[in-house]
């Protein structure tokens, strides 16, 4: 029996795809995200092993902003750990290799954060109140409905950016519905929904919400890229922020207090840590994460 060269030609270069998609996989994972003064990193697998053991925060893998926050709480994790290492607290037992001990840290938070005691009396619970206006203030909620689309996705030939972008021309002069888009996405991308969000909060904190907070009720907003998804949103109503008064909130202040106060602790041990250890978050790295190689663009 001869030899069929065009398969062994074919097996050959389907090895060297694989050999050289294997490899490239390797060199990503060693993307540094993070640094220490120390020459300590945080790289793309270290990031892969924290949302591996992390269910609550494998959603935040999937946008830059998400990347971002999940690299600052790893960095923080093992700033705690070099952190009590230093105050000469021991490690537990089997566990004195380990770069990222979550018990360990949060051990370490616990005996350097600030204590957060509620206000002793109602005089002191006024007091709160009137120094701090921003705690209760409630923020801007709007009711979204929304298409959202990988941005590698293909609807009837196009990208799903420019798709999204001729649906968006459409619906404002009248052609489509924009329930008719929110149908046509939800038949070829399942995995997020569609259509209805409900009531929205609208932070600072991503870029979306922002883009958001300034649209009326009755706007449309997008498309608009984030991560590897592309977004339109359609804004049903809208509810401007407003200011609570003291009769509204007076029996939640203690509660609310002490809210503030560990999330002021929490900022604070960050911020102290992040500059004692010299750490630094590649922001160009972390957004190259999802950026498309240059042969799909």
């Amino acid at each position: 029996m001869g030899l069929n060269w065009n398969l062994v030609r074919g097996f050959v270069a389907g090895v060297g795809l694989c050999l050289a998609s294997a490899t490239a996989m390797a060199d990503a994972n060693k993307t540094v995200l993070a640094r220490f003064k120390n020459g300590e990193t945080i790289t793309q697998q270290d990031l892969n092993d924290f949302l591996a053991r992390r269910i609550d925060m494998r959603h935040a893998g999937r946008s830059a902003i998400g990347v971002q926050a999940a690299v600052r709480e790893i960095a923080l994790n093992r700033a705690l750990v070099l952190e009590g290492e230093a105050l000469g607290e021991r490690r537990r037992e089997g566990k004195e290799g380990e770069r990222f001990d979550d018990v360990y840290s949060f051990a370490i938070y616990k005996k350097i954060a600030p204590v957060c005691e509620p206000p002793v009396d109602a005089a002191a619970a006024r007091q709160f109140f009137d120094a701090h206006p921003q705690v209760f203030r409630v923020p801007s909620m709007a009711r979204v409905s929304r298409v959202i689309l990988p941005v590698d996705e293909t609807l009837d030939g196009e990208r799903a950016g420019g798709w999204l972008m001729q649906q968006a021309q459409a619906i404002s002069t009248g052609g489509r519905k924009f329930d008719d888009v929110v149908s046509r996405a939800d038949a070829v991308y399942k995995l997020d929904p569609q259509g209805d969000l409900g009531w929205v909060t609208l932070t600072d904190e991503a870029r979306i919400l922002r883009a958001l907070a300034d649209a009326k009720a009755g706007d449309m907003v997008g498309p608009v890229r984030e991560g590897n998804f592309v977004y339109l949103f359609s804004i049903l109503d809208k509810r401007e922020a407003r200011q609570l008064a003291w009769d509204d909130v007076a029996a939640s202040v203690p509660n609310r207090a002490v809210r503030y106060c560990r999330e002021q602790g929490n900022k604070q041990v960050q911020d102290r840590l992040f500059e004692k250890f010299g750490i630094e978050l590649d922001r160009d790295a972390i957004l190259g994460m999802f950026k498309l190689p240059e042969s799909q663009k």
